[in-house]
Order: C-alpha cells, then structure tokens, then sequence
C-alpha cells in the first residue's frame, strides 16, 4: 500500500469551503491556434468563473501526471511533461477562475490512451472546439496560496448574495473523505440531489466494484451524474502515479482528497 500522505503544513481552516450562486449554462468556441488559457477567456467574454467541459476535439497538448516529490516540500508533485501530437481530447474538465488577477484554469481530462492534468498554457486546438460552459454570476474560483500544501489552489470566493441558489462551488481539503465532504454540503444546501462536476486528487482510491488505485497521488475528473443526500454514488476517471488509470464509481469510504477537490454542484 502506497505510505501515507503528509502536508508540509498544519491541516488548518475549513474542510469545506462553499460559495453559492446562480449560473447561467452557455456553448463556447474555443479558437484553435493559440493555447487554450488564451482561447478560453477570448470564448468567455469576460466572465469571471466558470465550469468547462469539451471533447472530440483533437489538439497538440502537453500534459503532466501525478508524482512522489523529491523537492523535500510538497507531498506530491508531477511527472516531467509529456507531448501528443493531434491527439483527441475524448473529455476534459477545467476550473476557470483567477489568479494574480488574471483568468486561470485547472484541467484534468482523458486524451489519446492517457489520462492527465492538461497545460493550458502550452495546448494548442487543431481546429475550433465548441465546449459547454457553466458560468458563476456571484461566486467563483479564485487561487490563493495554501500554507497546508504548499501550493496554489482554486478555492470558492462569494463574491455577492444570490437571490437563489443554483449552484454550489466547494472545496474540499487533504483527508476529507470525498462522501462526506459532499454529504456535508448537501446538508448546509438542504438539498436531496445534485448534479456533481469537477477534479481533484485522490490518496488511493477504491472503487465499489473492489478495484483499488493504490497510489498516494491522483488527479481525477468526475463524470456526469448525479448524487443524493449522502453524497455516495459518485462516477469518475482517475489516474495515479506512472499512468494507470481507472473508470467507475467510488466505494463510500477510503477515498481521502489527496491535495484538493474543485467541485461543483447544481440542482437537476
């Protein structure tokens, strides 16, 4: 079994994190040619934060998986960077929101036969891509350093009071058992049942088929579904440490957030 998993930091401050807010779904072109953190605020118009998805679009990216550290620093790290050529991004998910002020995104997707964390900045479109957007009007994502992890991190800002809530954007922290966390924000939403969308990274997982990802360092981007009130059930695409990759639904325990979880939830 992989060791278990240490922060440089103290686990301290909330282990979920919630901004709500209405949302307004809209398709995007991204533009080909440029790299993709360009064609995406181009798309946007200007919207702060936002959910992405895209897929069979074929692109020229460059990708990292997770790795062991070995800077003595974090608990994790990524593999040097690997490069496709034309590759077809089957399904990618990004977390748009900002950083230093600026739009930044935070991509996990599946391309080719592999699965990974997506460079942005270094991705290029083949030819246009229309992807589905879910857009924040009063809260988003926005990256801060993170003193227990030592890295920067996506966490949910309320930027203004809903009028009604739509969507909840989370965060969940290091050995936050991803059911719970969600079962949690089910409970302060006061809601029976939700669509579920994002990314994150896993310490292990297990699977309710009994499949185990032993590996103290993922990256996984959830697939569409639904969960209810306990915050079980929840379907998604994983990778650990060398490549290997899983597909399935997670078993109700033993699947602790490994550096973090972007997380989204809307109402069916």
């Amino acid at each position: 079994m992989a060791e278990p998993l240490r922060h440089p930091g103290p686990a301290s401050g909330p282990r979920l994190q919630m901004a709500r807010s209405r949302v307004s779904r809209r398709r995007i072109e991204l533009a080909a040619g440029v790299p993709l953190d360009q064609a995406i605020p181009a798309a946007l118009q200007g919207d702060g934060s936002a959910w992405i998805v895209l897929g069979g679009a074929r692109a020229d990216i460059r990708f990292v998986l997770p790795d062991r550290a070995t800077d003595g620093l974090h608990a994790a790290w990524y593999s040097p960077v690997q490069t496709l050529a034309a590759a077809t991004i089957h399904r990618a998910g990004i977390v748009w929101g900002l950083r230093e002020g600026r739009g930044f995104g935070h991509c996990h997707g599946l391309w080719g036969s592999a699965m990974g964390h997506l460079l942005l900045d270094q991705s290029v479109l083949c030819e246009p891509c229309i992807a589905e957007a879910l857009i924040f009007t009063d809260a988003r994502f926005e990256a801060s350093p993170d003193a227990e992890t030592a890295f920067t991190l996506f966490k949910p800002v309320q930027m203004s009071e809903p009028d009604r809530t739509e969507a909840a954007l989370l965060r969940l922290a290091p050995h936050v058992e991803l059911a719970s966390g969600l079962s949690d924000a089910m409970g302060r939403l006061g809601w029976d049942r939700a669509r579920l969308a994002g990314l994150g990274s896993l310490d292990t997982a297990r699977l309710a088929d009994g499949r185990l990802l032993d590996s103290h360092a993922t990256e996984f981007l959830i697939r569409p579904g639904a969960i209810d009130a306990t915050g079980r059930g929840v379907g998604l695409d994983i990778v650990g440490i060398g490549g290997a990759h899983l597909q399935g639904c997670l078993a109700p325990l033993g699947n602790r957030i490994c550096v973090t979880a972007e997380l989204v939830l809307t109402r069916p």
